[in-house]
């Protein structure tokens, strides 16, 4: 069974709790306040969308083994060149990837554009 993240976790639970959160504030808020109902309605809107990112983003992330190295453009820098996870199964996969699963094989990084040609024949600047 795949583990579900903490962040996802997290936002799904804070999701629920909007939920509440959105009952207490139509209860205890907006009865019979005079709250024009396109306020009300954007409260409705907003609420569960900050709760629920504010769980997420506060909510630790979870390791995964198969975590790399990324290659920072313009560098020499390649996925090729990270250190080996040590923790690989008898099938070559990587731990915590299940046989036949797909796992991104690392590619290098591409290399500077060739320099242009000068002074080639069929060229079409003044001179000559």
């Amino acid at each position: 069974m795949a583990v579900v993240e903490t962040k996802v976790k997290s936002s799904a639970a804070a999701a629920a709790v909007s939920g509440l959160a959105l009952w207490a504030i139509g209860r205890y808020v907006f009865n019979g306040s005079g709250v024009p109902d396109v306020v009300a309605s954007w409260v409705y809107v907003i609420v569960p969308g900050i709760i629920t990112f504010a769980a997420g983003y506060l909510a630790r992330h979870t390791a995964v083994a198969a975590d790399l190295p990324l290659a920072l453009v313009g560098t020499t820098a390649t996925i090729a060149s990270a250190p080996a996870s040590p923790e690989v199964s008898a099938a070559g996969y990587p731990a915590g990837y299940p046989a036949g699963s797909y796992v991104p094989s690392p590619a290098p990084a591409p290399g500077p554009p060739a320099p242009p040609e000068e002074g080639g024949a069929g060229g079409t600047g003044a001179g000559g």
